[in-house]
């Protein structure tokens, strides 16, 4: 039942920043914003179910660490990738991927928090 109720808690996350288009408004661009919430939210979810045997306070922590250095790499990306005029691939590659990362800690940030026990 927690689990089941930890796996809605993601998926609520994901309906939340999907209606309030938080990707598009943090810098994410907006032919694949809404294909970040799609890709993320399953990806988020298996990897707070992967990692359940560890600690649950430094799993959170590890995941809003990693929400961090995703969403710097996504941005240096954007950064990088509009300097050029969309000619570096890399820089792309690294806002495109930076933003799936980003939101895959996110949803695994507030799953395995909400898994923890009490």
């Amino acid at each position: 039942m927690r689990l089941a109720l930890a796996i809605l808690l993601g998926l609520v996350v994901a309906a939340t920043a999907y209606y309030f288009k938080l990707p598009l408004k943090l810098g994410a661009h907006p032919f694949w914003a809404d294909q970040v919430l799609v890709w993320g939210t399953p990806i988020g979810i298996v990897l707070a179910l992967a990692t359940m045997r560890l600690h649950a306070i430094g799993r959170v922590i590890g995941f809003v660490v990693l929400t961090g250095i995703a969403y710097a790499i996504a941005n240096t990306g954007k950064t990088r990738f509009a300097a050029s005029y969309a000619e570096d691939s890399f820089a792309g590659q690294m806002w495109f991927f930076g933003w799936h990362a980003t939101f895959a800690c996110v949803i695994a940030a507030f799953v395995s928090a909400s898994l923890a026990k009490r």
